[in-house]
């Protein structure tokens, strides 16, 4: 359980300055897929995070549950950043980790509603996702 342990603790203190970390969580060849990624390597990994702290502001991880079943580790968190605009936003999601017996991730996949959380915070295409989504739900 440690190697649990210390991949929350990563990833709730993570700085833009202290990537380098990811390599001592993830296997060299580990697998990391969001809505806009799907890449592998820690290299490639470190890439993702860091453009993540490229093009947002006070960027941090907040758990708030967190399971294991075997070798797998399920978290429900809140990412809290700003755009670079000063925007405060937060964006729910939940992630599944797979370890390996030496404790290193092989495979980190996140699970979030990007049509929520972004292109509706976007103006047009704010609009035809709100539109969308009267279209298509269930009548009351």
């Amino acid at each position: 359980m440690r190697h649990i342990e210390r991949y929350l603790q990563t990833f709730t203190t993570l700085q833009p300055d202290g990537l380098a970390v990811l390599a001592d969580i993830f296997a060299a060849d580990a697998r990391f897929k969001d809505p806009f990624n799907d890449v592998r390597g820690v290299e490639a990994i470190t890439r993702v995070f860091a453009h993540m702290y490229a093009t947002t502001r006070d960027s941090r991880f907040v758990v708030q549950a967190w399971a294991v079943n075997g070798e797998t580790l399920f978290i429900r968190w809140d990412y809290h950043f700003q755009t670079l605009k000063g925007e405060p936003w937060q964006i729910p999601g939940t992630s599944v980790v797979r370890f390996n017996a030496a404790g290193l991730a092989l495979e980190h996949v996140d699970y979030w509603d990007p049509a929520e959380h972004v292109y509706s915070k976007l103006p047009v295409l704010g609009w035809l996702m709100h539109w969308l989504r009267g279209k298509l739900a269930t009548p009351q």
